[in-house]
């Protein structure tokens, strides 16, 4: 039996969808994880044939790992499906199994900042300043701030930053200046991205390329909310797309990944409208997390995260529809940390007609917190609908049921 080798998941979500799909494309699964909670939890994930605990920071003792399964057994990929291990895992693919993964391309998209640079000047890309990391604070505003051509509100944040974690709104030079010094603080040894605030429609655009031909898998439009970050809290996918609207997506979406030189692999883009054109906030070579895989499921009816696999198998993905319908989920949050004693509601949000299934991440005793980044989520209703519309209603209708209580 051949094997497939993970770079780390998740208990749930998109990463977990891989893990399982692998077992069931009848590959022998190979696990290599930092996280003990999977190792004293085995019994939990009987997809996982074998699980590898290795410090996942430490590329050398990831390709030890490597070489010592492959010594073992015969592994056809080596796949992650999180931020940060998606090109090593690519690289290791290609190294080791022979694939012919997009491993530069996809290093590219993992980092903001080469992102930017490999979009220099397209109609796509947004305006932006790169802060280096040797420029001080007080000398950038004294020396480069006033000849920059950019407006608040602007955007600031890390390279590095995934799930809206590190990424600020600013709308003056003084929350400009706290949010660069706290950045800084943070990571002292980064540059930072400061980019215009693109005010309009965004959308996922979830991609996946084979041989250099590429096809879009979804278009899920975002609701996202403004707090202290930008947090999105529902994901509605339908066949309810104006035409023009979607031609010009696939359209970009397409130019973006023929600019980034992207031939064999999966990404989704995140795109904004800003009245007149596209704008690409940022690409990430993965699918996007949490309820993806199973919202484009629910509406079209084929596994994502199997046709994924096959790509990483050099086996040609094939994203047939079986159905097409109109898909919501929304996620759930708190207003106040503390933390958690119970979540009621449970059961009456299940039960409302159209909901397909309702998640709640955390258990008894863990501490809540209103959201700073996606990781703060707690759940989602996921349910369907005749129209987009109604999809919605009835997501929104069934998750204002359940109410987490926090500890005071």
């Amino acid at each position: 039996m051949n094997g497939i080798i993970f770079l780390e998941t998740y208990q749930s979500g998109s990463s977990r969808e891989g893990v399982r799909a692998a077992k069931k494309l009848g590959y022998k699964v190979h696990l290599i994880t930092s996280n003990k909670k999977i190792l004293e939890k085995k019994d939990a994930f009987p997809e996982i044939d074998e699980i590898h605990f290795v410090n996942t920071e430490n590329i050398l003792e990831i390709e030890e790992t490597i070489i010592k399964i492959t010594e073992v057994d015969s592994v056809s990929c080596v796949i992650s499906f999180l931020d940060a291990l998606v090109q090593i895992a690519a690289n290791f693919s290609n190294q080791y199994c022979g694939t012919n993964l997009s491993a530069d391309s996809m290093g590219i998209m993992e980092d903001k900042l080469l992102t930017r640079i490999k979009s220099e000047n397209k109609e796509y890309s947004l305006l932006h300043f790169i802060l280096k990391k040797d420029i001080q604070i007080n000398q950038f505003f004294k020396e480069i701030a006033p000849k920059i051509r950019m407006d608040f509100p602007l955007i600031v944040k890390l390279p590095k930053s995934c799930g809206s974690k590190d990424v600020f709104l600013v709308n003056s030079n003084m929350e400009l200046r706290h949010r660069l010094r706290f950045l800084r603080d943070q990571s002292p040894t980064s540059d930072i991205l400061i980019e215009e605030f693109v005010d309009g429609p965004q959308v996922i655009v979830e991609a996946i390329a084979y041989n250099g031909k590429i096809e879009i898998s979804a278009i899920i439009e975002q609701q996202i909310t403004k707090q202290e970050r930008f947090i999105v809290t529902g994901y509605s996918l339908s066949n309810e797309l104006d035409t023009e609207y979607k031609s010009s997506l696939i359209k970009v979406s397409q130019e973006v990944l023929h600019d980034m030189e992207f031939e064999n692999g999966n990404c989704h883009l995140e795109l904004r409208h800003n009245g007149e054109t596209w704008k690409l906030i940022e690409a990430n070579p993965r699918i996007s997390g949490g309820v993806m895989n199973k919202l484009i499921n629910e509406a079209y009816g084929y596994n994502y995260s199997e046709e994924i696999l096959k790509v990483y198998l050099n086996i040609p993905p094939t994203l047939s529809k079986t159905k097409e319908q109109c898909v919501y989920a929304q996620y759930l949050t708190v207003d106040t940390m503390g933390p958690l004693l119970k979540v009621t509601g449970r059961k009456k949000a299940e039960r409302v007609p159209g909901v397909v299934e309702v998640y709640i991440k955390p258990k008894k005793g863990q501490f809540l917190q209103p959201p700073l980044a996606m990781g703060h989520r707690y759940g989602y209703v996921l349910a369907k609908g005749t129209t987009k519309d109604e999809a919605k209603q009835i997501a929104v209708k069934a998750a204002d049921l359940i109410k987490f209580m926090i500890k005071p």
